[in-house]
């Protein structure tokens, strides 16, 4: 294989998170194939729904499986809960900064300073949960798409403040924008945020050498941990289901919750172990005697 070829949707936070990738692979001849349909990137064109599980990776996935790219880069949260039949997720780069981020022209604002009946933009069904909880008060804008659009509609004042990724603002020289990182007792992060992951075929030997020589261990640890609860919880990148896991020595913690999508019932559980998968599956055994199961189908 004379060269390897990269494939990451077009948009700007994605070819940002891809570019130290394309460092840490030189001297290897590198090729970047953009994609601009992946979640209904391209500007202009209605958008994908949320309500489904892969929509940000599918076309990307495709292309992979058709032997047109070698190596995905995907958000981990984005991709699909189970992984695609001939595909792996074979490298987990160092993971960053998992909670969210307000953004307000005010650069001191937090949650509970913001003013009764501000206008707060997101699409999330997990940050309108906990917004709702805690803030009632707030009026929820529906905003989706690219950081840049949405910052340019805080800009214009068509709403007073934004709820996105801190990583995603990190990672595009942006973090100077952030009024607020959320802690996560406020507002959980979603499972998998800022982390970035590494895709192959399954049988591909030489992009899989590439992608597991740039795992970081940490971070292969804790999307592991993450996944378990996605998969048994049945879970998706738009689904009322959060949590994250912290490593400390030798020892795993694993926090979730689940939630209805109006925020008026919130179920919460963690665990502390050694190992990721069974302290995972801990949590989510909690999770479901406390009552998540009953909360209904739109929900988990």
């Amino acid at each position: 294989m004379s060269r390897i070829r990269i494939g990451a949707r077009a948009s700007t936070m994605s070819l940002a998170q891809t570019a130290p990738l394309l460092s840490a692979l030189a001297p290897t001849e590198t090729v970047l194939v953009p994609f601009y349909d992946a979640g209904g990137d391209r500007e202009g064109r209605a958008r994908t729904a949320l309500e489904s599980d892969g929509v940000f990776t599918d076309e990307i996935e495709k292309a992979l499986l058709a032997g047109y790219i070698d190596i995905a880069v995907h958000c981990l949260k984005d991709t699909p809960t189970h992984d695609t039949l001939g595909l792996v997720l074979a490298g987990f780069r160092p993971r960053g900064d998992p909670r969210d981020a307000l953004v307000h022209r005010d650069p001191g604002m937090t949650l509970t300073a913001l003013p009764k009946g501000a206008r707060i933009g997101t699409a999330s069904v997990r940050r309108r949960a906990y917004l709702r909880r805690m803030r009632p008060d707030l009026e929820i804008t529906p905003l989706r798409g690219p950081v840049d659009e949405r910052l340019a509609t805080l800009d214009a004042r068509k709403i007073d403040g934004l709820i996105v990724a801190a990583s995603g603002l990190d990672r595009l020289g942006l973090a100077h924008r952030i009024s607020q990182r959320i802690p996560p007792e406020l507002i959980c992060p979603p499972l998998g945020a800022a982390a970035i992951v590494l895709q192959c075929r399954e049988d591909d030997e030489i992009p899989l050498n590439i992608a597991t020589g740039l795992s970081d261990p940490t971070a292969e640890t804790l999307a592991a941990a993450e996944r378990t609860v996605l998969r048994e919880m049945g879970g998706f990148c738009n689904a009322p289901l959060a949590g994250y896991a912290t490593i400390d020595g030798e020892q795993i913690t694993v926090r979730a919750a689940a939630f209805t999508p109006d925020g008026s019932v919130l179920i919460e559980a963690h665990h502390t172990g050694s190992d990721a998968q069974e302290t995972a599956m801990t949590v989510c055994q909690r999770l479901t005697r406390h009552g998540v199961r009953s909360l209904g189908p739109a929900t988990v």
